[in-house]
Order: C-alpha cells, then sequence, then structure tokens
C-alpha cells in the first residue's frame, strides 16, 4: 500500500520526502530535520522537534546507514569558519526542502573571512536543493565555499554572489581524492563583477560528471 503525507512543507510518499525537482530520499535511515525558525539544538531532531543547525542534525547521524538530514524551507544560516559544517560520516544526504525564493539558504562568511566552507571529507555525501550565497567581498573572494575532499558524492545546488563587489572565486573546489563526483551546479552571479575566477575547480579527481 502506497501513502502520500502532505505536510507543512512537502510531501511525502511511504514515508519518504520528496526531493524538490524530482525522486524520493532512502527510507532505511534515520531522519533528521533542521529548522532555524523553530528548531533548537535541544530538540529530538524529529518533524515537530527540529534541530537549529545543518552541523548539528550531522553530529546525530551514523555514518553509512543511510541516515537524511532534512531542510526546511525557509532555513537559514550564516557560517564563519572554514569547515562550519563538516560532513566527516559517509552514505549521508543533506535534503533541501522548498522551491525558488524558500530554499534553505546558506551564507558564507562576512568581510574578509575568504576559508568559509562547508567541507566534505567522507565518501558519498549528498547535498540537494540549497543555496550558497556569498558574503565576503570581492577583493578577497571566498575561496571553497563546497569543499570535497571524498570520493562518490554529489552536489545538486545553487549558488548566488550578493552583489558585483560581494562574489567568490568558485563555488565548488575538490581535491584529488573526489573522484567520482557529481555535479549538477546553477551559478547566479552578476556581469559586473571581478571575484570569480572558475564556478568549479576540480583538482586532480576522476571521473567527475
Amino acid at each position: 500500500m502506497t501513502y502520500t503525507n502532505f505536510i507543512g512543507d512537502g510531501v511525502s510518499v511511504n514515508g519518504a520526502p520528496l526531493i524538490p525537482g524530482g525522486g524520493t530520499i532512502p527510507l532505511a535511515g534515520t531522519y533528521f530535520y533542521v529548522d532555524s525558525v523553530t528548531g533548537s539544538n535541544s530538540n529530538e531532531g524529529s518533524y515537530d522537534s527540529p534541530f537549529a543547525t545543518i552541523s548539528y542534525a550531522f553530529s546525530r547521524c551514523t555514518a553509512n546507514k543511510g541516515d537524511v538530514i532534512v531542510v526546511r524551507a525557509g532555513h537559514a544560516e550564516t557560517l564563519s569558519t572554514a569547515g562550519a559544517i563538516t560532513c566527516d560520516k559517509a552514505g549521508i544526504y543533506i535534503i533541501g526542502l522548498g522551491s525558488g525564493a524558500d530554499r534553505p539558504e546558506l551564507t558564507f562568511g562576512t568581510a574578509t573571512q575568504t576559508t568559509v566552507s562547508v567541507l566534505v571529507s567522507a565518501a558519498n555525501v549528498t547535498i540537494k536543493n540549497i543555496v550558497g550565497i556569498a558574503g565576503t567581498a570581492s577583493g578577497t573572494p571566498l575561496t571553497n565555499p563546497f569543499h570535497v575532499q571524498a570520493a562518490g558524492c554529489t552536489l545538486d545546488i545553487e549558488w548566488h554572489d550578493g552583489s558585483a563587489t560581494v562574489e567568490a572565486a568558485r563555488a565548488i573546489l575538490t581535491t584529488a581524492a573526489a573522484d567520482n563526483l557529481t555535479v549538477n551546479l546553477k551559478y547566479v552571479g552578476f556581469t559586473a563583477g571581478t571575484g570569480c575566477v572558475n564556478a568549479i575547480r576540480l583538482v586532480g579527481c576522476n571521473d567527475a560528471r
């Protein structure tokens, strides 16, 4: 029997939230919900009691069990350090809900914080339907907002420069360990900007798509 649940910020089929743009996410693992508006890291991480940050939700995951972090529509975080979100457990899914301006947003840095990043250091991590936003002036642009250092990862994300003077040098940087990488990136920049060097920089990895 198939059942469909229309919840406040998405739709689930047999318990698995539908991914914006198509598909569902696995049923096997534990689901942790994140919402910066109503959440707290003292909560249990359930739909009705979400966590406040993606980093904390990741700390509650177990590697290679199909665990899923569901980031609610309207979620917003400002990241201020390298590895502010460190994905160091393999096989975790980070899935944003919502569409358009309602998608979860991560703002990377302020002023001259050039190394602010989401660090993916474990294999087979998936990040989908998340919007990254530059928060650093293009005189010292962000160098590696999404930094992939492990194999088999998938990034299906959108990047927004803040303005013609608030930019990133790129949205995604890899190391040679990031073999079998899959990327679907939409980069929204400014024609008057000077900070962007390359939207994606692949450094020595094999079989990237």
